[in-house]
């Protein structure tokens, strides 16, 4: 495990909207979470109550057995599907009894259609599904809501370290008019690009997580004081080691991985896009808007802890 968590700055003052911006992430993602976790019970206790016959039959037929866990599984799976048709196909594809087909496997997977229509009317929405930014939809409010959601705690931990690492100095740097429509620019101009690259793309994927002002953050720090180091934490089981490292080095390594990811078209389920985009947009803004700050930035800079 590896993690900047602090630039050797000199802080003026406490960087408020940074530690509200962490704790707003951190108040949306334990709001999914809890609805994630009511949206399993109500599968769970569903199926549990599910004692259709055809259904059970069906729910063999697909996966070998019709235990209670394999249903929960299995409406979890297509309540998250973009296209629960084209997922249950796939799944009958590949899992299902091949000894039976023709009339009777088109009778089962519809049996399996219509039990998970029932379960969707009484199942709780999505709340991730309402925060998320699908690339077609080019809606600013959603490209915000995006930001400060997140996929898992890892997803939220990871993005909140590197955030407050870099985002506290440029609070200070820029004070919190500034500091705010930055935020705002680099949220809605990394999902703008988003859009535009996965236009007509059938595969898009909707997008979640605070990486793109990461990296916008990252850049604009580097473009302020590129030789200001950062305080590092190493983990390896039982080895661990803090060290210090230069900020442009970080940020060469973060945004030279990602464009290596992007050039060899790795699926890696992270939004490379965003993180380049967001790298490309922050840098533009200390370049064209910033400039006279960065003589001043140097004077936060601390050689030691």
């Amino acid at each position: 495990m590896f993690f900047p968590y602090r630039a050797r700055i000199a802080l003026f003052h406490t960087p408020v909207l940074t530690i509200l911006v962490c704790a707003l992430c951190f108040a949306i993602f334990a709001a999914q979470y809890s609805n994630q976790r009511a949206l399993s019970q109500s599968a769970s206790a569903f199926c549990e109550r599910e004692n259709d016959r055809t259904f059970l039959r069906a729910l063999k037929w697909l996966g070998g057995t019709d235990d209670a866990r394999l249903c929960t599984d299995l409406m979890l799976r297509l309540y998250h599907a973009r296209d629960d048709r084209a997922l249950l196909a796939a799944l009958v594809e590949r899992h299902a009894n091949r000894r039976i087909a023709g009339e009777l496997a088109g009778h089962y997977e519809q049996a399996l259609l219509d039990t998970y229509a029932a379960f969707r009317l009484q199942a709780p929405r999505i709340l991730t599904a309402r925060l998320w930014y699908p690339p077609d939809s080019w809606n600013p409010p959603r490209m915000l809501s995006a930001s400060v959601s997140h996929g898992s705690w890892a997803h939220l931990m990871g993005n909140l370290f590197f955030f407050y690492a870099f985002a506290a100095t440029i609070e200070i740097l820029l004070g919190p008019i500034l500091f705010i429509a930055v935020f705002i620019a680099l949220a809605l101009g990394t999902h703008t690009v988003y859009s535009i690259v996965m236009m007509n793309n059938a595969l898009a994927l909707p997008t979640v997580g605070l990486s793109g002002v990461v990296m916008g953050m990252i850049a604009l720090f580097v473009y302020f004081i590129p030789k200001a180091r950062i305080s590092c934490f190493l983990w390896l089981v039982v080895f661990y080691r803090r060290f210090a490292v230069p900020a442009w080095i970080l940020a060469a390594w973060y945004i030279g991985w990602d464009l290596y990811s992007e050039l060899r078209g790795a699926d890696t389920r992270v939004n490379v896009i965003a993180h380049l985009s967001g790298a490309a947009i922050g840098f533009l803004l200390g370049f064209s808007l910033f400039r006279r700050k960065r003589h001043w930035a140097q004077e936060l800079v601390q050689d030691k802890d």
